[in-house]
């Protein structure tokens, strides 16, 4: 019975992004965590794999056939998420899991509040706050990483020279 509800979970994703453009990320990798008891990165991860462009094929060529597809810009695009993709899935260890999934729904919610209450706004104003919130959280992980190991390298080892009151 798993199997079915999967598939039509699957089919579902697949309406979702071929009539919106959207799946991995926004309906796909929720639907694991929430719906199947996925960990963060299993759905992360089972998202990449189910994505491959095999599935995305078809129906990028409906699009294509009704002219809706720019094809130089699919390239650089293509070659660019290849580069991040890798980037990050290496820093998802070093990422604790709650954090992960903070950042996953605070990354949702910016998103859904800018297409919901700022749809005629410029591209460039809407782009401008997501990638500063991407990069303030960046620096703040590795800063609370580094605190976090210079913490533990200062924190005496329990011995005869150190005593512990409760």
């Amino acid at each position: 019975m798993h199997f079915v509800l999967l598939l039509l979970f699957g089919v579902l994703v697949g309406i979702l992004s071929g009539l919106l453009g959207i799946g991995g990320g926004v309906i796909l990798v929720p639907g694991l965590v929430l719906l199947f008891g996925f960990s963060q990165p299993e759905a992360q991860g089972t998202s990449l794999a189910v994505l491959i462009p095999p599935i995305g094929l078809f129906a990028a060529l409906v699009y294509y056939q009704h002219g809706y597809v720019r094809v130089p810009v699919v390239g650089w695009v293509a070659a660019g998420i290849i580069v991040g993709a890798v980037i990050g899935a290496k820093l998802v260890p070093a990422v604790p899991m709650p954090a992960l999934r903070i950042a996953f729904g605070v990354l949702l919610l910016y998103l859904g509040f800018m297409f919901v209450l700022s749809p005629s706004s410029p591209r460039s104003a809407t782009a401008l706050p997501a990638g500063l919130a991407g990069l303030i959280t960046a620096v703040l992980f590795f800063w609370r990483r580094r605190a976090a190991r210079r913490n533990q390298a200062h924190r005496p080892a329990p011995g005869d020279d150190v005593e512990y009151h409760i």
